[in-house]
């Protein structure tokens, strides 16, 4: 079971569908890439992989918030 504040890498299979949001992320460090407010938080659906960031295809670190 998936508890508040449990942390998955991209291209990991999400276990639990739910809302996630970004962690860490190493594109925030890329002056070229700006993640948005509504890119912090997604829904992602049980078996589908955690993404990349939108805008480069950084590596981000999801933490779950809560179930969907």
């Amino acid at each position: 079971m998936v508890k508040a504040g449990d942390t998955f890498n991209i291209g990991e299979i999400c276990p639990e569908s739910g809302v996630y949001r970004i962690k860490t992320a190493s594109c925030k460090a890329n002056a070229g890439c700006t993640i948005s407010k509504e890119q912090l938080t997604i829904p992602l659906v049980k078996g589908k992989t955690f993404p990349p960031c939108k805008n480069c295809h950084g590596v981000i670190v999801w933490e779950f918030v809560k179930k969907a």
